[in-house]
């Protein structure tokens, strides 16, 4: 067991060095693959792994995997929805825990979307805070539910535990940078022009970069308050979007029904906002 932490250990430190010396731009002619994305990618999965191990150990399963989506949503919200919903195939351990955990990862996103745009405008974080403020609580809400409603737990057998499978976190990898690269693709047939449609094709799956861009917009009045708003929303509802992809794509039938109706108050509130049915300004 030991060997196998100094293993774990020693293959995220040589992802997370590789993945910082590997260039950033795209290596083919149509600027569809990022290395250094790709690297941070295969980090992260693996990391979560890794992170579900450790916080299992010193908090228990369940709490672990809370915790572990929290600190997954920091690395890459997308790679822990995609953990999470290819986990959900697993008998062992409660899907509503779960489903918690996605939105604890969710949570430190939004979190990190809050620090990126105010650290980009204090004016743009103005604009917006009370639609942080609202999918906070939202988010808030859904994780005490579902851990509520967790399953009692069950004895199963377990076999020897495995810390880290790098073949599954591979495959995952290769799956989402599929995804990055079509999104990427569509983002290049759009263009410059089309700014929402733009917007919303890039926070499918890099919602952080879309949020500075817009803030770095508005603090050089290229846009208005009301489009900057706008824009903002439709890079958040972007976000959901893609998280209802995997979840449709990937997970179990039992996590799927469940996960994706979770998903609707933030979603719906976003909708009915960004088509003027209530305004928070």
């Amino acid at each position: 067991m030991k060997n196998q932490w100094v293993r774990a250990g020693l293959f995220l430190l040589f992802l997370f060095v590789a993945s910082r010396l590997v260039p950033a731009g795209s290596i083919d002619p149509w600027g569809l693959f990022r290395p250094q994305k790709i690297l941070f990618m295969f980090f992260a999965l693996s990391a979560l792994q890794v992170m579900g191990s450790v916080f299992s150990r010193i908090i228990g399963h369940r709490a672990g995997v809370l915790m572990t989506g929290f600190l997954g949503g920091l690395l890459s919200s997308t790679a822990t929805t995609v953990s999470l919903s290819k986990d959900s195939h697993e008998t062992e351990g409660s899907q509503s825990v779960r489903m918690a955990a996605m939105h604890a990862a969710i949570l430190a996103m939004l979190l990190q979307a809050v620090v990126l745009v105010g650290a980009g405008s204090l004016e743009a974080l103005q604009v917006v805070r009370l639609h942080f403020l609202i999918l906070f609580a939202i988010t808030a809400v859904m994780i005490v539910i579902l851990w509520r409603r967790q399953s009692r737990p069950r004895a199963i057998a377990r076999g020897p535990e495995k810390i880290l499978d790098v073949t599954e976190s591979l495959k995952l990898t290769i799956f989402i940078v599929l995804i990055l690269a079509a999104s990427r693709g569509a983002q290049q047939w759009l263009g410059t022009e089309g700014l929402m449609a733009l917007t919303f094709v890039v926070s499918l799956f890099e919602v952080h970069g879309a949020l500075i861009s817009t803030a770095q917009l508005l603090a050089a009045d290229k846009v208005g308050l009301e489009q900057y708003e706008k824009l903002v929303e439709l890079s958040l509802l972007a976000s959901f979007v893609s998280k209802f992809f995997l979840i449709a794509v990937i997970s179990s039938a039992q996590f799927k029904k469940r996960a994706l109706w979770s998903l609707l108050p933030a979603v719906l509130f976003l909708v009915i906002h960004l088509f003027g049915w209530i305004h928070l300004r």
